[in-house]
This record gives structure tokens, sequence and C-alpha cells, in this order.
């Protein structure tokens, strides 16, 4: 195996762990003010949240380009003022993966937390216990199967982003390339070895991922 694809799947791999660890806990707490505190807004805050799932990557690109680009009101304070560029790094990376993942995340919990039982959370009140110790104690231990189903969904999601990142991050071996754009180019440029290498790594984090996936849930079929 090239030191090309071990660069890829090293970027690969940190993206995902970096960006899943970021969307669990933005999603832990939109799911905790926007749904649990039962905020007002929350109809709209969530189709906010599910859009990414119903435009195509590439448009999701586009935004954090137009937001984040050095032409960009952000993006000329973050350069100016801190000598800071997103865009075409491994930070724009994370960020595209935390776009495009924080709706599975989001979901899963949500749904794992509103399966449980109302006479449960009703107890935990009786005993005197405010909403957070609810939530943080009671709530949250009981949803972890979804919470878990959350990390893997949001994992493989983002293993799998090509089209907003490769706008966003471009295509830099040893920087920003992943797996998916290292067989972009490997196809590309026709070199079939290497095109079945990745594709070698790619289904072996797939099928391993799924056989944790089918195992964690097996109880719910």
């Amino acid at each position: 195996m090239n030191n090309t694809i071990i660069d890829s799947a090293i970027t690969s791999i940190k993206v995902s762990v970096i960006s899943v660890i970021i969307t669990f806990i933005i999603a832990i707490l939109l799911v905790y003010f926007n749904n649990y505190k039962k905020n007002k807004k929350k109809n709209i805050i969530d189709m906010l949240i599910l859009l990414p799932m119903f435009i195509p990557p590439s448009a999701i690109g586009y935004i954090i380009l137009v937001m984040l680009g050095k032409n960009s009101f952000i993006g000329v304070i973050l350069e100016k003022y801190f000598n800071v560029r997103i865009i075409f790094t491994i930070y724009a990376s994370i960020i595209a993966s935390v776009i495009v993942t924080l709706p599975l995340m989001y979901q899963s919990i949500k749904t794992s937390i509103f399966s449980i039982e109302e006479d449960i959370i009703n107890a935990g009140k009786l005993d005197g216990a405010n909403d957070f110790q609810i939530f943080n104690k009671i709530i949250l231990p009981l949803c972890k199967k979804g919470i878990y189903s959350g990390l893997l969904l949001s994992f493989a999601r983002s293993l799998g982003e090509f089209g907003a990142t490769i706008l966003v991050a471009g295509n830099i071996p040893g920087k920003t390339q992943t797996l998916p754009m290292a067989m972009y180019n490997a196809i590309e440029a026709s070199q079939s070895e290497s095109s079945i290498i990745i594709l070698f790594v790619i289904l072996s984090i797939s099928i391993f991922l799924i056989t944790i996936y089918h195992n964690l849930n097996k109880e719910r079929i």
C-alpha cells in the first residue's frame, strides 16, 4: 500500500473522529434545548438541522465557501486578525463533515429520547430531580443505543463524504485528501491497482461498521 493511500486513510479517520465528537456535542445540546426544554421555535430549528439531508453536498460546500471563503466577512476577520484560513485546510473538511453528519446524529438521539416512557421521566421529577439531572442521569443512559447508532452512522457518513469536502478543502495529498478523493484521483488516472486497494480499504471499514451497527440494533429488530 503506497504512502498516498495511507495518508488518505489517516486523514479520513482523523476528520471523521474529530467531526463526530463535535457533532455529538452539538446534537446533545440541540436535543436538550430544542426538544427536551420544548423550544417554541423547535420546528424551524429542526428544519434547519435536517436541511443538509435534503440538499446536494455540492450546495453545502458552496454555502461554506460563501460563509468562510477568504472574501467573506468571517473569512476576512479570521485571516486579518488571527492569520487563520479555513478553506483548503483540514478544518474545512471537518466543518463540512459536521454539517452533513449532524442530521443523522440529531435524529438518532432525538428518536431514542422520544421512545422513553413518560412515566420514567415523571418519576424522576417526583423525586425532586431538575431538568438537567433527569436529562443527564436518566434520559441519556436510557437512550445510549440511539447515541451509539448516531455515532456509527455519523462516522460512516463522514468517512464517505466527497461532494462538499472537495469544494471547500480541495484534494491535496497528505493534507486534505481523504479516501474518496484518493479513489477519485486513482480512477481519473486509470490506476486500477490503487483503485482496487482503496476500494478494499473502504469496503473493509464499511463492513466493520455495519457489523457493529447490526449487533447494536439486533435486539430492536
